[in-house]
């Protein structure tokens, strides 16, 4: 794809994002969600591999399917109440129809089996735009209209999201399809903080970016695609394996990396309104995910994956072991993991924003 080519749609998809942000008018939102998709869908399969080739229609497909369903509902919301205004009230039919849509988009249960294999196709940049940015546009549409939506129901499908997206990873071993139901289990103690705290579930959405940034990036420096590729991690990059290592135990929420303040807003939020079974439910989701979480750091970091000697020391012709620390991908990956690692000091300007 020619320079030119590639800024140009970098452009587009960031004006659709904007357009999103700016609106209070159903059709321009629909107009900048679908400028958002048909603009990312060229740099997905820019590099023209089948496997790209199928993960790109499969995601057009799924936000083709959900932006028709937010249009169509609008659009009976315009006829019934003469109005287009993102604020006006929803019936109950309405409410379910665009919590599921909006939960197409962001890959909340049950409309989550598509994320993994499109994460899975592509190439690690790619897997981290689709992780983070292109969740904004669908994150505002929810918090425009949470006002309006039947809470009860996007409460269950956080909970549900979070038990599925832990218990989907227990038995992964490709890096990409981890950290695609770790976004599954993540999203689902977003949109349950949504219910509760708009600006909780803001501030907790900034700070996966944030960490899920420097671990995507981090993987996609070393080429670590399975489990397996962690395990030699350590031999060529001793310091790429402990900041991996942090940054998989942030995303997992121990304390007192930066991860851990996802979960005290959450919680801190959930039992000030008394919802402590819903609580309880996200900390066995997360525990479920802690464990494929502390499953990445031992094979990165403290034990050594089982495998022939000539692969262990395969990585000394090895060209794609460079150092990240000149380029514009180091210093994302630094400025990561420092916070991963200093982060809860910025725990009480967090609390400010709530």
């Amino acid at each position: 794809m020619h320079r030119s080519v590639f800024f140009i749609l970098v452009l587009s998809v960031v004006f659709g994002t904007a357009i999103v942000f700016s609106s209070h008018h159903w059709f321009s939102v629909w107009v900048g969600l679908e400028l958002n998709t048909l603009s990312i869908i060229p740099i997905l399969c820019g590099s023209f591999f089948p496997r790209s080739v199928e993960s790109s229609v499969k995601y057009f497909l799924v936000q083709s399917v959900s932006a028709a369903i937010i249009l169509n509902v609008v659009v009976i919301q315009a006829w019934l109440y003469s109005s287009w205004s993102v604020s006006q009230p929803l019936s109950f039919v309405a409410s379910l129809l665009v919590t599921f849509a909006v939960g197409l988009k962001l890959g909340l249960f049950p409309c989550h089996y598509w994320f993994p294999d499109v994460i899975q196709g592509v190439g690690f940049i790619q897997g981290l735009v689709l992780s983070t940015w292109q969740k904004f546009a669908p994150f505002v549409v929810l918090v425009n209209v949470v006002d309006v939506l039947n809470i009860q129901v996007l409460v269950c499908l956080g909970a549900l999201s979070v038990l599925v997206g832990g218990w989907g990873g227990l038995n992964q071993t490709q890096v990409r399809k981890v950290l695609a139901y770790s976004s599954i289990a993540h999203m689902g103690w977003i949109c349950c903080t949504v219910g509760y705290s708009l600006s909780g579930g803001c501030v907790m959405l900034l700070v996966y970016v944030v960490i899920n940034s420097g671990v995507f990036l981090l993987a996609g420096e070393y080429e670590l695609k399975s489990l397996s590729h962690m395990g030699r991690l350590s031999y060529f990059s001793s310091s790429g394996a402990v900041c991996l290592a942090l940054g998989v135990l942030s995303l997992g929420g121990l304390p007192p990396l930066f991860g851990f303040s996802i979960k005290f807003i959450s919680l801190s939020c959930l039992v000030s309104n008394g919802s402590f079974l819903l609580a309880g439910l996200l900390v066995l989701g997360s525990l479920l995910s802690l464990f494929f979480y502390l499953r990445v750091a031992f094979n990165s970091v403290l034990v050594l994956f089982p495998q022939h000697s000539l692969v262990a020391f395969g990585w000394r012709n090895a060209g794609t072991c460079v150092s990240v620390g000149s380029t514009l991908r180091g210093l994302l990956v630094s400025f990561s993991v420092s916070l991963s690692l200093f982060g809860l000091c910025c725990l009480p300007v967090l609390f400010s924003f709530l």
